[in-house]
């Protein structure tokens, strides 16, 4: 199903984990990760230490997602930006102390247990699949207690100052009615900071890696929450849909520049560099045939059953006339069965515009009760079948939604010089 779903499930964290083992991503660091302490000090926060330990556990984890490195030399790029990302996080662990922000235990398994759940996974299949790539549960959990120490932090600490009018929010709905019927964009980010002139050439360096990673297949998603200096690294870098007249700076010019589905060159801004995804274009307020949602099913024969041709003449006798007859999708339990059908056969509701190029045209003329034809591809051949359809409606904007967006756009960027104010002040020493 990789292979149908543009986006798929970015946060599938053990689908990636998995391709890494699978591929010997994690093995082939062996000799590099040898060549690196194994327990000392490498940096103190305030007189705060972090252990070797604890980076190359965070490496591991990080490199996982990331879709491996290639030289030592690219490592080494990613093990700065690992360190700088945790000195970030002791800076807000410690700011969150500071004014007696705590994350318990308890917050900290349920937050595990929910990401796992969100995984297909129990915790201790979490758990287990984070020790495969030589990282740990502890490593993801100081992550997360970072992440969620400074959210509470930012919120109760800076929100009280965060002030939205109703007239703002009525102009704003007043200019998303105006433009009506054009372009709006859904973004991402990776942001890179420079606090000063001797980063300029290696964070320039680290964002050029992280391209070529990411276009060579590494999750977005995955990477900016790792890695992204932004506070939407909590949510995947994800920016939200946001209207043609409302893009500038450089993210005006990666819209102008990078196609739907890509992500731009490294852009210099002037707090560092930012990266940014194009992830969907739409209409304002107008009604997209792209984003009609279908319940599918399929019937799937894996390539290496393809490869028996036994296997691939009885999977083709069963599905070949499927797309000229009506079909429940109660049935298709029974047909896996006749047809020796492997893999799942619940897909879900997916929009049009989920799919991949073939898949989309082979789609989207279906009603509920169709098929497609058999479809060869390169994980195997598949038939999938129409539950139900629903036709995109338009939605207008609400009130309370606009004036959230508002209000978090704001907090983000008081959390971004909070950040960065804590940062000018740290006394930081890398040993």
């Amino acid at each position: 199903m990789a292979r149908i779903v543009e986006k798929a499930k970015s946060w599938v964290l053990l689908g990636v984990l998995g391709a890494c083992l699978s591929l010997g991503v994690i093995p082939s660091l062996t000799p590099v990760l040898a060549q690196q302490p194994i327990n000392g000090i490498e940096v103190l926060v305030n007189d705060e230490p972090i252990s070797s330990f604890d980076i190359n556990q965070r490496l591991r984890l990080v490199i996982a997602v990331s879709g491996g490195v290639k030289s030592q030399q690219e490592f080494l790029k990613v093990r700065k930006q690992v360190i700088r990302s945790m000195v970030d996080e002791r800076l807000q662990l410690q700011e969150a102390k500071k004014n007696d922000v705590k994350v318990d235990n308890a917050q900290l398994e349920e937050f595990f247990a929910r990401r796992a759940k969100g995984l297909g996974q129990t915790p201790e299949q979490f758990e287990k699949a984070l020790k495969q790539i030589g990282s740990s549960k502890k490593t993801m959990l100081d992550q997360m207690r970072a992440e969620l120490a400074w959210s509470q932090l930012v919120q109760g600490k800076l929100g009280p100052f965060v002030s939205v009018s109703d007239e703002e929010v009525d102009a704003f709905i007043k200019r998303i009615r105006e433009n009506r019927g054009k372009f709006e964009y859904h973004l991402a980010e990776i942001v890179l900071l420079v606090d000063r002139p001797d980063q300029e050439a290696s964070v320039k360096n680290n964002a050029e890696e992280l391209v070529k990673r990411i276009r060579g297949g590494a999750s977005f998603p995955n990477i900016a929450q790792q890695l992204s200096a932004s506070s939407t690294a909590a949510v995947g870098g994800d920016i939200g849909w946001i209207t043609g007249d409302d893009i500038t700076g450089p993210y005006e010019t990666a819209v102008k520049t990078v196609p739907v589905g890509q992500i731009s060159d490294p852009i210099r801004t002037p707090g560092g560099y930012v990266i940014i995804a194009v992830r969907d274009r739409r209409r304002v307020l107008t009604a997209d045939p792209l984003d009609a949602q279908f319940d599918l099913k399929q019937l799937a024969l894996g390539k290496d059953k393809v490869a028996d041709e036994a296997a691939a003449k009885k999977f083709e006798s069963v599905v070949a006339n499927l797309h000229d007859t009506a079909t429940k999708c109660d049935a298709i339990a029974d047909l896996a069965k006749k047809s020796g059908a492997d893999g799942p056969q619940d897909i879900g509701t997916l929009r049009l515009r989920d799919l991949q190029g073939n898949v989309r045209s082979q789609i989207k003329d279906l009603k509920a009760g169709q098929s497609t034809p058999m479809m060869k591809m390169e994980d195997g051949w598949r038939v999938l079948t129409v539950c139900s359809r629903k036709e995109p409606q338009v939605q207008e904007p609400d009130f309370d939604s606009i004036y959230n967006q508002i209000e978090q756009q704001r907090l983000s960027m008081m959390a971004r010089r909070y950040l960065r104010d804590l940062r000018r002040d740290a006394i930081v020493d890398y040993r």
